[in-house]
């Protein structure tokens, strides 16, 4: 079979236009690729000839793929010839460009349509669709669906478990981008040449997996030539061969890092194995800060605090990088459920007591537990209920819930979430604090505990 020599070099949705070239545009040829996450796979898959940029030089890496074009790519890469084949196989499949592929490909069983009957050509690929089709196409060894069981979870296990795509980082419904698939197809290229990458165990070691253990643990760093600091506890029966999670532990605009360890109560609780970090913000006159003023949403100032910290910590210490969460209250909870937007793509879980949150591009879902006392007279129960919805929207959760435990936060879980990306709401009622007196915005003491059991229970 001949490699395929037909690229895309303008226009949208349906109305692409195929060419051939003799030739492929190159690395630098490619004005757009600087600081994109799959820069090497868009470049060997030019090389290739697999896929191309546009007629102005770009590669587009976050255009979406439809139906019709992730099938073209697909096959490409494998030298499946479709040319023999017409259309019909589909109502909406007639002798349009994409034609024979999307043919071959429902005789090879590798599509099957909606209801049978319509193929969607120009409908965006989604993530899953993405990995079906890939997987089918390339004949790997995927299990099959369990009872109860919906049907893309073995897709989304053979990615996570393979280093593909790790399942706590996006929805089945997102919309597949060109340098996705770009890397989806070129590293499950990689997996088919080498059958001992297949089953592989996936590895969510970090670099400090295996080293010496410091005689100390980090507690400075620097962040944009400022010293800042950490409370950090590693576990006592730390092992550098056996991997942790990480909590970090964000305080509110009153009280100090050192204050909200003595309440949080979170290293009491019935969790696993994890090293707890607690940041300091910065002060200032008001009190203290996660952000300077006139930070943008998607870059507030100690997000760099947050990515420096995980950095160095995983470096020396053998951390599970598929374990990091995070917990906050007040202005500490306005930060984590920002981060949760900021770093979805970072976090696994975040819990949060009495914080709204600032709206950005959420780079990935994350499992959410958000606590809000509707009586609360410092931060205001409406700005809570904002920053759930966000959450709704950013997980793609109905409006439906079901009450969960714990029956004392009066707590509810929404429907329709991602599978491992729930959010449970708390409006919770308790108003009067450890020492009997009357304070809505209080951290019941309980609330540590619930959160990180919350955690435990996430798959």
């Amino acid at each position: 079979m001949n490699v395929f020599r037909n690229f895309l070099v303008a226009g949208f949705g349906l109305g692409l236009v195929f060419m051939s070239f003799n030739g492929v545009f190159a690395e630098g040829e490619f004005s757009d690729l600087e600081g994109i996450r799959y820069r090497e796979n868009v470049v060997r898959l030019a090389e290739m000839g697999v896929i191309n940029g546009y007629a102005d030089g770009t590669f587009r890496p976050e255009n979406k793929v439809n139906r019709a074009e992730m099938i073209k790519i697909v096959f490409a890469y494998l030298e499946e010839g479709a040319e023999s084949y017409g259309g019909g196989c589909f109502e909406d499949v007639g002798g349009e460009w994409f034609a024979g592929y999307v043919c071959r490909a429902k005789e090879l069983g590798i599509v099957s349509g909606y209801e049978g009957r319509f193929y969607r050509p120009g409908a965006e690929v989604n993530m899953v669709e993405a990995l079906k089709i890939v997987m089918e196409s390339f004949d790997l060894p995927v299990d099959g669906v369990k009872e109860g069981e919906k049907w893309y979870i073995p897709y989304m296990e053979f990615a996570h478990e393979n280093d593909l795509f790790s399942k706590y980082g996006y929805l089945p419904g997102k919309s597949a981008t060109r340098e996705e698939v770009a890397f989806l197809v070129d590293r499950v290229g990689e997996i088919q040449r080498n059958e001992s990458y297949l089953y592989a165990e996936r590895n969510t070691a970090s670099l400090g997996c295996g080293q010496t253990t410091p005689s100390s643990p980090p507690t400075k760093f620097t962040v944009r030539g400022v010293e800042r600091s950490t409370i950090t506890v590693i576990p006592r029966d730390y092992i550098p061969s056996e991997q942790v999670a990480v909590v970090f532990a964000f305080h509110g605009r009153t009280n100090s890092n050192e204050r909200v360890r003595s309440y949080y109560g979170i290293e009491k609780a019935d969790f696993k194995k994890a090293i707890f970090i607690y940041p300091a913000g910065i002060q200032r006159a008001s009190g203290y800060t996660w952000s300077d003023g006139g930070d943008a949403p998607g870059n507030l100032r100690d997000y760099e605090f947050f990515d420096v910290i995980l950095e160095e910590v995983a470096s020396k210490y053998c951390v599970n990088m598929d374990e990091i969460y995070a917990v906050g209250h007040s202005l500490g909870g306005w930060f984590t459920n920002s981060l949760a937007c900021a770093r979805g793509d970072v976090l696994k879980g975040v819990a949060s007591l009495g914080g709204s949150r600032t709206n950005s591009s959420c780079t990935g879902p994350v499992a959410v537990m958000q606590w809000h006392n509707p009586n609360d007279a410092l931060a205001s129960f409406s700005s809570g209920e904002v920053a759930r919805n966000w959450f709704l929207d950013q997980n793609q959760c109905s409006r439906e819930a079901v009450p969960v435990e714990p029956a004392a936060g009066s707590c509810v879980l929404y429907q329709g979430c991602g599978d491992f990306t729930p959010v449970v709401w708390c409006p919770h009622t308790n108003d009067y604090d450890s020492r009997g007196q009357y304070y809505t915005h209080n951290w019941p003491s309980f609330a540590g505990k619930e959160m990180l059991k919350f955690f435990t229970g996430l798959k």
